[in-house]
């Protein structure tokens, strides 16, 4: 336990020192002056030289835009709409049929986010580059000033920021407005969509990643490890984990495996092993895996894109929720506004304390059914 402590406390001493050293150049050098803010865990960098760059986009894709922008209305609506009945559907599998239900948590780096913490870091950064991006072009479109853009690292999560100007916003019209929060969300999800024919043209599985094992396990036995990857299962080719799971069930319990396996430093090995009987279903025969899933050549950039179109696709249901201050929040307060004046500000707190309790619902039984998630 101790090897395993000291470690993760060197790492933390480190990046704490790292922080207070940055903190204390900045006060020094006064770096604020350059639109350089270092406080406590907090980086921020600003710039008021993004406007000419959103002037250029907007007016390179004029002709167009009007009709994106609409489409991006249209299309934000539908995934709240989207998101609300996916969270309230997912509430009722978790409370009566679980074995339907999909696990909601929070995506917290170090915490929930382990395995794929360098991917999930990527993907934030081209998706705050993207979301934000569109909001900027879609408000210079509609003529709505912007007073700056910058990055921000809280941590070491990453993040960035565009401005529009406040009162010039508020002076706008519903329309301008709407599809100036419209714009982002939409655009992640163009992204999540195209990402995916990219995957499918490129990436074929050719295994089964193994993630792991079980303690004492026949696998375990015979030296297979996390990371290893299954290519051949009685000298039947398999490339899938339908494959696999087509060959293992033609097997009985007690009887012998040959497995061709590749190892991560790139042998290729046949293996015999003996299989045991599953501990929840004693006619099943299993090796003792654990967790597995299909195998890409290539697997770091086939992750990348993976994990881009994961969050690309969750993160624009989610920013697209009526929960203040997300942009679908500001979408329902700014037609509300429009058309029931004062009563626009009751909406936004009950819609936001109900959107809140189905989320803590949703990630409450996820707990609670599946124990502690991370990826």
């Amino acid at each position: 336990m101790d090897g395993g402590f000291q470690p993760l406390t060197g790492y933390l001493s480190l990046f704490l020192l790292v922080w207070i050293i940055a903190y204390a150049v900045s006060k020094r050098f006064r770096l604020e002056r350059y639109g350089l803010e270092i406080k406590p865990l907090v980086f921020v960098f600003r710039t008021k030289r993004v406007e000419g760059v959103l002037d250029l986009l907007s007016s390179k894709f004029r002709r167009v835009l009007p009709a994106l922008l609409n489409l991006s209305l249209v299309v934000s609506l539908g995934m709240m709409g989207l998101g609300s009945y996916l969270l309230a559907r997912n509430l009722y599998s978790l409370l009566y049929r679980v074995e339907e239900a999909a696990p909601v948590f929070p995506a917290i780096p170090l915490i929930t986010i382990r395995e794929s913490l360098p991917y999930f870091l990527v993907a934030v950064a081209v998706l705050i580059i993207v979301h934000e991006g569109a909001h900027g072009v879609a408000a210079r479109f509609e003529g709505i000033k912007v007073k700056s853009a910058g990055v921000l690292l809280i941590a070491i999560i990453p993040g960035g920021f565009v401005e529009p100007d406040e009162e010039e916003f508020r002076r706008a019209k519903v329309g301008s407005r709407l599809r100036v929060l419209a714009a982002g969300s939409t655009a992640n999800m163009a992204l999540a969509l195209l990402i995916i024919p990219i995957i499918l043209g490129l990436f074929h599985p050719s295994g089964i990643l193994i993630g792991g094992v079980l303690d004492g396990s026949p696998i375990q036995d015979a030296g297979v490890k996390p990371g290893t990857v299954i290519e051949y299962v009685n000298d039947v080719r398999v490339v899938s984990l339908d494959d696999f799971r087509r060959q293992m069930a033609e097997v009985q319990v007690g009887s012998e495996v040959k497995l061709g396996v590749r190892f991560e430093n790139g042998t290729f090995k046949v293996l015999t092993v003996k299989t045991m009987a599953d501990p929840n279903n004693p006619d099943r025969a299993i090796l003792g895996i654990t967790r597995a899933s299909n195998y890409f050549h290539h697997l770091p950039v086939y992750l990348t894109l993976f994990w881009l179109h994961f969050w690309s696709l969750n993160i624009a249901i989610f920013n697209m929720l009526p929960i203040y201050p997300l942009d679908g929040e500001g979408i329902i307060y700014n037609l509300a506004e429009k058309f029931l004046g004062r009563k626009s500000r009751i909406i936004r707190w009950t819609l936001t304390g109900f959107y809140i309790a189905l989320l803590a619902l949703n990630i409450g039984l996820t707990f609670g059914r599946f124990g502690f998630i991370s990826v």
